[in-house]
């Protein structure tokens, strides 16, 4: 593990720590042994967890992956390469729609229950999401922050930083 030292990339690196975090929490409760039975949506604990999936996640999905498009995406193409930033991009694009699918069954779930349907939706969703966004943050902390932590000084990760802040709300 690389020591970040940058505002931003602590900033970015805190939100893919509270992202595994929670993707580890959702593997756990789609197990393979959860498969014929729904998780009980009286349980505070699965209330919780579906709270958390809707609220993380949209966070992920739309104020951290537009930031980083809109702002650290071209600034690392001109700088390094454009290999990396491309690549994360089109897995954006692939983890968007599903993260969305996701955080709809889950507030659906919320609301309404699990019944046979609506769970195997959210399981294959929530799984095939998990895997896909597990490895995607992997990248973003081996190559992606290293490089920003290398063209970036002190004052501009800490006016992107404000930035990053503020787009979350």
């Amino acid at each position: 593990m690389h020591d970040l030292t940058l505002a931003l990339c602590i900033s970015l690196h805190e939100d893919h720590m509270t992202t595994l975090q929670l993707l580890e929490r959702l593997e756990a409760a789609l197990s393979p042994k959860s498969a014929q039975q729904p998780l009980d949506t009286g349980d505070m604990a699965v209330r919780n967890l579906l709270t958390d999936v809707a609220s993380v996640l949209k966070a992920e999905v739309t104020s951290h992956f537009a930031f980083e498009e809109e702002n650290l995406f071209p600034r690392f193409s001109e700088e390094l390469q454009s290999f990396v930033p491309e690549m994360l991009l089109g897995e954006h694009e692939i983890i968007r729609p599903l993260a969305n699918q996701t955080i709809d069954l889950a507030r659906q779930a919320l609301e309404e229950g699990f019944d046979a349907q609506s769970w195997a939706a959210f399981r294959e969703a929530g799984l095939e999401l998990a895997e896909r966004e597990v490895f995607h943050v992997q990248k973003e902390e081996m190559g992606f922050l290293p490089g920003l932590e290398q063209i970036l000084d002190e004052d501009e990760s800490t006016r992107l930083n404000v930035a990053y802040l503020q787009a979350k709300g």
